[in-house]
């Protein structure tokens, strides 16, 4: 996750919010110490394929559209929770920029009786 969206808990003390699982923050001028949290200044892109180089289970994007652009071309699926709330903002799923649209199929959707909806994609092949 990048440093916004880490920081977005620390008012409330949360230093490790997800201390089940081994968290990366990306900072180039922030320090941050919590439970298998570490804070890296390296390049995104760089530390997600030494990520999946490694045996484990998947990585998941927590936070908003900049990390999400920056490893855009990282992104195997697409794990999206649609709220059917309106609120007239929010944080784009990407940031804008120009970079050539990418593909993903529908593998999964899971609706809830609150209306939630949790749908999965797949980057489509070739």
């Amino acid at each position: 996750m990048g440093w916004n969206t880490y920081a977005v808990g620390l008012p409330l003390g949360m230093t490790s919010p997800y201390s089940h699982l081994q968290q990366i923050v990306f900072s180039r001028s922030r320090q941050a110490e919590g439970e298998r949290l570490a804070v890296t200044a390296d390049d995104p892109i760089d530390v997600v394929r030494a990520l999946k180089a490694e045996e484990g289970a998947d990585i998941w994007l927590c936070g908003g559209g900049t990390m999400a652009t920056a490893i855009v071309d990282e992104i195997d699926r697409l794990v999206l929770k649609v709220n059917p709330v309106l609120l007239g903002g929010g944080i784009p799923l990407f940031a804008g920029g120009a970079y050539e649209p990418r593909r993903f199929d529908l593998v999964g959707s899971t609706p809830y009786r609150s209306g939630v909806t949790i749908a999965e994609y797949a980057r489509r092949a070739g």
